[in-house]
């Protein structure tokens, strides 16, 4: 077994905000338009499937048989 470098500890021991926060700045930029992308394309896809299929009205929907 090698014994592990100072500066593998140190990596291995960083919590996740610390690893996003020794990114570049431009990578952290992407990854941050990247969920701000994501989180409006599902706000926009739940809108046109709420406009296709609209909810059944209450108490109509179909109980699974027993």
């Amino acid at each position: 077994m090698h014994p592990q470098s100072p500066t593998k500890d140190r990596i291995y021991s960083r919590s996740l905000w610390e690893s996003y926060k020794a990114l570049p700045a431009r990578t952290r930029l992407y990854i941050s338009m990247g969920v701000c992308t994501l989180g409006a394309v599902g706000l926009l896809v739940s809108d046109y499937m709420e406009k296709t299929l609209p909810p059944t009205p209450r108490g109509t929907a179909k109980s699974p048989s027993a």
